[in-house]
């Protein structure tokens, strides 16, 4: 497909920056297993065991709020710029100096609709384990919000656009486009289950196995898929081949 061989050129042509960009992804991995608390690393990420939430200290929850909020940033500083150097390759332009400027505008833009959907989550999982349908309910509305801002960061930088706009925006071109929303949802859960599977067989074996797990992930796989989205999203322009 069109799609895949985008991705692999532009992978190609802008390696070193995608990977030095790529970096902030570790560092929001990392920055959770550095904390006290009961984390565990699957499919790529490091995650809080939630379960857990309600027992916790105020001084616990404060870790929480601070790490999570330094790792949604480096996120959407990650998310950002590769999405700026997909733009441009697609469009065969030079970054202008306005863009690397300005480019905190888009940081905050995304950074501001992460944490609001991380607050929706923690919001809808304490509404759940109180009704006691956090294993069911629960992950099920998450889901659903997660997808609904699936081409965000791309619609953000590509298109320039306001949060709000860029939420509308990603569920139309889902609606539009959904066989490649589900090729890189396959793709995604091939890659990442494949992964943590071998990791999980040679745990033993490998010193750290977790940490090289968290480190392939950030720096090829994370990537490898952030650029994929963002040419999946590209394909609403025609006039680029």
């Amino acid at each position: 497909m069109e799609v895949i061989d985008h991705t692999f050129k532009a992978l190609g042509m802008n390696l070193k920056w995608i990977m030095f960009f790529s970096i902030p992804f570790l560092l929001a991995f990392i920055i959770p297993m550095l904390s006290p608390l009961p984390t565990f690393v699957a499919l790529g990420g490091t995650f809080l065991r939630t379960g857990s939430i309600p027992g916790m200290t105020n001084f616990e929850l404060g870790l929480v709020i601070i790490a999570s909020v330094l790792s949604i940033f480096f996120i959407s500083f990650a998310l950002v710029s590769i999405n700026i150097i997909i733009k441009h390759n697609r469009t065969l332009t030079k970054i202008p100096k306005e863009v690397i400027e300005g480019i905190e505008n888009y940081v905050f833009s995304l950074f501001w609709v992460l944490v609001t959907a991380e607050l929706f989550y923690f919001v809808v999982y304490l509404l759940a384990y109180d009704y006691g349908v956090q294993e069911t309910v629960g992950p099920l509305i998450t889901l659903v919000a997660s997808i609904c801002l699936f081409y965000v960061p791309a619609a953000i930088v590509i298109d320039d656009m306001r949060p709000f706009r860029a939420v509308q925006a990603s569920l139309r071109h889902i609606r539009k486009k959904p066989v490649l929303f589900l090729l890189w949802i396959a793709i995604a859960l091939v890659s990442l289950v494949a992964l943590d599977a071998v990791f999980i067989m040679l745990k033993d074996a490998i010193p750290f196995a977790r940490f090289i797990l968290l480190i392939i992930n950030s720096l090829v796989i994370v990537p490898f898929l952030i650029v994929l989205q963002t040419q999946t999203y590209l394909t609403k322009y025609s006039i680029l081949k």
